[in-house]
């Protein structure tokens, strides 16, 4: 899997190719997964080679999709594997206590009394909520529901206080 960075946001990948006439299923990584849907551009690989999608529709539990201007089987069998990104800047503004996970990684983490956790290393989806993976100064990683309001009392500037007890 390729790293994202600022200008680019990792969104699917690219699954097998499905028949002869150059539909190749996508794995997407948006949530709901058919969000996909509502992105235009897309740039694939390591070289982020631009291209853009024609119909997304489901075939049975999978996402299908044509490359526009490729049109068999021969011809889309060089992207299997290939991780598909679109812009950052194509990314939907998002309302008050809501976060992309690219924004939470490397911010601080504080007890709402001051107490210092550590640096948000990564981000767990894990059935109904997130859990936000710490790294401590011991290298030690505390994992925290990402549940606002209950343990996630405010995110600030680049700063998440949480109400959590830090074993030491």
């Amino acid at each position: 899997m390729m790293t994202q960075n600022d200008d680019y946001i990792l969104v699917a990948n690219i699954g097998k190719p499905i028949g002869l006439k150059g539909w190749i299923k996508i794995n997407s990584f948006t949530r709901p997964e058919e969000n996909i849907r509502n992105y235009k551009e897309f740039f694939l690989g390591k070289k982020k080679e631009f291209v853009t999608f024609g119909q997304i529709k489901k075939s049975g539990k999978n996402l299908i999709t044509k490359l526009n201007n490729y049109d068999s089987i021969e011809e889309v069998e060089k992207f299997k594997n290939f991780d598909v990104f679109i812009k950052s800047s194509e990314l939907p503004e998002l309302r008050e206590n809501q976060f992309y996970w690219k924004d939470l990684i490397d911010m601080e983490v504080e007890s709402i009394g001051g107490e210092f956790f550590g640096k948000v290393i990564e981000i767990i989806e894990a059935g109904s909520t997130d859990v936000i993976v710490v790294k401590d100064k011991k290298k030690k990683s505390i994992l925290i529901p990402f549940i606002f309001g209950t343990y996630i009392k405010e995110v600030k500037e680049n700063t998440i206080y949480v109400n959590w007890e830090k074993d030491d």
